[in-house]
């Protein structure tokens, strides 16, 4: 973790340039010692801030409830944000109004940000609906007088709370209070057990793959028709010793006399830093030299510090709406958050409770995937799809690693923020990288554009269709149909 390799003090100084000191000048704060230990958030999301005071932009959110050690305190320079109340400097970083806070007796909760339950890979208990048509109720009094909220789609997962009764009735309670009727949902498991793995050099030499297919065929010399030796299965590691490239199908042979078929491998492709992604001067300004490779045309993906590959594992990208090429700032982090489709979108989908996600383009976002074990193959609608062990091993890596309780950090800098590289190895030379869309956050005006132009659409078509439902003629009487 960043908290390990740089010490507390420099990842503060990293972060939000901040240096605690008895009585230290952060740029234009004073923060004074003080005989308060530990705060509690008293808010559902309390707002820690890079700086002690509004508008100053918020760098992390966290759960009501969660612990705060104090490192200071900063007196109010006006009546805004916190009612010239003081402000609290806390560990690791940031400024939190005393306001939002109340004093706690104990220190904050050992370990980090949204760990999985007790013997799960998941951090929640998810539930998918069945069929469409499935009624959602605000409240238990509205499912007793029947006032639907909502009707669910059929594929949509909810995170569920607990099992609830209404009159005799099953119900169960989603993580926002909802009630679904029992029937309508089926449980889920815990998600694919694939994981990737930490790297050295004794794991399994210098270039290896994993097999794609459910029976991947090893031939005794590199053709499709030579003779088939045995079959390995799907996801199994092997080590790459010699290509051929003298026949139409390029092979790899994985063992004396053992060649294995390009397109059935998964191939792990070691990089250096791309330009501008983990740069001398980006890694002494950070301090972090953390990035990650992200290779769509072998669905894999490789972490990175500096020129080191540390991790790798297998992912699924965009199929219908593909992952874009181009270097990312992880513009933020969040434990746990719901994914449906943007307001321009035709199609509705709900995906409650992803965990482990880090945002890089717009609203694609490297993330835990519970609903699907294709890692190694496309699948999903742009984002990057990650089993949820390596979810949570690459969530805890990037820096900075947040603690017990906060559930979400937006970067001070996007400069200061590691990187996610995307290309495609499987295009010709020369095209397998391009910068395809602007770096950070959604464009709030191009989603605005969009959303009016689905508007229209929608308008244009439902006036159509109720032309034809009330047989209007399409074209003039009397004219000629087109």
């Amino acid at each position: 973790m960043i908290v390990g390799a740089l010490g507390l003090t420099r990842l503060l100084t990293a972060l939000t340039g901040l240096e605690p000191t008895a009585l230290a000048r952060e740029g234009e704060v004073t923060v004074a010692p003080t005989e308060v230990r530990f705060i509690e958030a008293r808010h559902a999301e309390t707002v820690v801030r890079g700086r002690p005071w509004v508008p100053h932009k918020r760098i992390a959110t966290v759960a009501g409830g969660t612990r705060f050690a104090v490192r200071g305190v900063v007196e109010s320079r006006d009546d805004n944000g916190c009612h010239g109340k003081p402000w609290y400097a806390i560990h690791p970083f940031g400024f939190v109004c005393s306001e939002h806070a109340k004093l706690a007796d104990a220190p904050p909760e050992a370990g980090v940000a949204l760990p999985a339950l007790p013997g799960r890979r998941l951090p929640h208990s998810y539930a998918l609906v069945r069929h469409d048509g499935v009624p959602e109720y605000g409240s238990m009094a509205d499912a007793r007088a029947g006032l639907v909220r909502r009707e669910l789609t059929k594929g949509m997962s909810l995170v569920i709370r607990k099992s609830v009764d209404v009159d005799g009735a099953e119900y169960v309670e989603t993580q926002h209070g909802a009630l679904v009727p029992r029937e309508g949902v089926g449980w889920m498991g815990q998600g694919s057990a694939w994981a990737g793995f930490v790297l050295d050099d004794a794991t399994v030499g210098p270039r290896f793959a994993w097999t794609n297919a459910e029976r991947t065929v090893v031939r005794d010399g590199p053709a499709s028709d030579a003779a088939k030796l045995r079959t390995l299965g799907r996801r199994e590691i092997v080590s790459l010793l010699e290509p051929n490239s003298l026949t139409d199908t390029r092979f790899w042979r994985i063992g004396e006399g053992e060649w294995i078929a390009a397109t059935e491998l998964n191939e792990v492709h070691v990089i250096p830093p791309p330009e501008g992604v983990a740069t001398e001067a980006r890694v002494r300004e950070t301090g972090n030299d953390q990035w990650i490779d992200v290779d769509i045309g072998e669905q894999v993906l490789v972490a990175y510090r500096g020129d080191v590959p540390v991790f790798a594992t297998l992912v699924s990208t965009g199929k219908s709406s593909p992952t874009p090429l181009g270097n990312y700032p992880i513009w933020a982090k969040v434990a746990s958050m719901d994914m449906a489709n943007q307001d321009w979108e035709d199609n509705a989908f709900l995906v409650q409770g992803v965990p482990w996600v880090m945002l890089f383009q717009g609203h694609n976002a490297i993330h835990g995937a519970y609903w699907h074990d294709r890692f190694g193959n496309r699948r999903s609608h742009g984002c990057v799809n990650v089993a949820p062990l390596d979810a949570k091993w690459l969530f805890d890596w990037v820096g900075p690693a947040l603690p017990r309780g906060w559930t979400g950090y937006l970067p001070s800098s996007l400069e200061h923020a590691p990187v996610v590289h995307v290309r495609d190895s499987s295009r010709p030379q020369g095209l397998q990288f391009t910068q395809s869309r602007p770096i950070g956050p959604p464009d709030a005006e191009e989603e605005r554009r969009k959303t009016e132009a689905a508007q229209k659409r929608r308008a244009e078509k439902a006036a159509l269709d109720a032309e034809l439902e009330v047989g209007t003629p399409l074209w003039p009487e009397g004219g000629d149909a087109p």
